[in-house]
């Protein structure tokens, strides 16, 4: 696979709840509405805040902790950080959870996170949880923009509290981006655990 594959590979909101009249671009607190501005500006903020989260991280627990990261990352620049989306999303028209059924949804995920910390402990069942966590929650999807940036966070936090490093650059490592993207839009456990053995390095 190469990064091309994924190119376009963008929300379809048909209601437009979340942007700007007969515009793609998300209605942001600096009220940018050029495409490329506001891209600029959500990194810029996002990196910040990432770097943040690199010396003092948020644990995660449950979803609440998920929600707590994302409002971290994005508060600078959506009114509705750290908020479930409140519309029906896909990709490429790959339709994601349905926000009808974010209750059982969240149990899972609660389910999901909690079985990790109690059960995952060599390295194998940590790579088998993790895997299992990404996958369902990237299906989940419960934001309306930055999911991909949050549940990477969670990952290495996560992984943090095992005594693991989990760093998925996709920005930097186009293998990375492949294996994560593949396992991610396909749904395919065996990628992103392929990901994981290849990320997960012991601290």
């Amino acid at each position: 696979m190469v990064r091309n594959q994924y190119e376009g590979y963008k929300y379809i909101d048909p209601n437009n709840q979340y942007t700007y009249p007969d515009s793609t671009v998300l209605v942001n607190k600096q009220n940018i509405t050029n495409i490329e501005e506001a891209y600029r500006n959500e990194h810029l903020f996002v990196t910040r805040r990432l770097a943040d989260l690199r010396l003092e991280p948020i644990h995660v627990y449950s979803m609440s902790d998920i929600l707590a990261i994302h409002n971290y990352l994005f508060q600078d620049i959506y009114a509705w950080a750290g908020q479930y989306r409140k519309v029906n999303i896909s990709k490429s028209g790959n339709p994601f959870m349905p926000i009808q059924s974010f209750n059982t949804a969240e149990t899972h995920m609660n389910n999901l996170i909690h079985s990790y910390h109690q059960t995952a402990n060599s390295k194998d069942e940590i790579i088998m949880h993790l895997s299992e966590i990404l996958d369902n929650l990237n299906y989940f999807h419960p934001f309306r923009e930055g999911n991909g940036r949050t549940q990477r966070e969670v990952i290495r936090s996560l992984a943090l509290s095992k005594g693991y490093s989990a760093q998925i650059r996709v920005e930097q490592d186009d293998e990375v981006y492949n294996l994560y993207m593949g396992g991610t839009v396909h749904e395919d456990l065996g990628k992103l655990k392929e990901l994981l053995i290849r990320i997960l390095i012991k601290l």
